[in-house]
């Protein structure tokens, strides 16, 4: 039996305002990868938040990638009120990519907190930091990995900036480093420990935990 085109609702780009577009956006695209953020401010104030739309963008020179969006994810506000993390990375030209583990999910999302400016959300969170090697911005103690970041470039995208950093130098915990494997050094496995798997984030407020790991072999490249 034959099986008919499946019925779908097509529509135009102009269709939607900008909310209803980042709504579609957040809710389709799934799981995505959490950028754990830090960064300092001029005073010397320490700052971190979680950011969804991230991904690498090149592995060498590796360089990573992740959108700022407006404060309060408000994309009609015409204002477009800089949150402090693009603020902080304009000022300095540096940030730290922090996986965001299972363990840390509770202040991964505690740091996502709107607070006042000026006000530490690593202190908030009660995140465990420790300094940084080549950059200013501290990074968060017990992640998986860390990566060090000077700015390469921000582009303008509407209501938000794509922020991309080289990195610079890493830190890569104890528990997930296995030196060489097959030739290539410095490998890791974030997947042994339910602790240190990423958690991917979905709507508003549910994220995905990596429970079920499948093995699919290609029959042609590299597995």
């Amino acid at each position: 039996m034959t099986q008919g085109t499946p019925r779908t609702h097509s529509l135009d780009v102009s269709d939607f305002n900008p909310s209803e577009m980042y709504f579609l956006l957040r809710d389709s695209i799934l799981p995505r990868p959490i950028a754990w953020v830090s960064t300092i401010s001029r005073d010397g104030v320490p700052n971190i938040a979680p950011y969804s739309f991230f991904n690498v963008c090149c592995p060498s020179p590796p360089v990573m990638g992740f959108s700022c969006g407006p404060r309060g994810d408000n994309h009609q506000d015409g204002t477009r009120r800089e949150i402090d993390t693009l603020i902080n990375i304009k000022d300095n030209r540096q940030f730290v990519v922090n996986l965001s583990p299972e363990n840390l999910l509770d202040e991964m999302v505690a740091s996502a907190t709107d607070l006042p400016h000026g006000q530490s959300e690593f202190d908030f969170a009660h995140i465990q930091q420790v300094p940084s090697t080549r950059v200013k911005p501290p990074r968060v103690a017990l992640t998986p990995v860390a990566f060090e970041c000077e700015l390469l470039d921000i582009l303008d995208l509407g209501a938000n900036h794509w922020v991309m950093g080289k990195v610079v130098h890493l830190h890569i915990l104890e528990s997930v480093y296995r030196g060489e494997r097959e030739g290539k050094r410095h490998r890791v496995d974030l997947l042994e420990s339910e602790a240190t798997r990423p958690v991917g984030r979905l709507g508003r407020a549910f994220y995905s935990r990596i429970r079920e790991l499948e093995t699919v072999m290609r029959r042609d490249g590299p597995n």
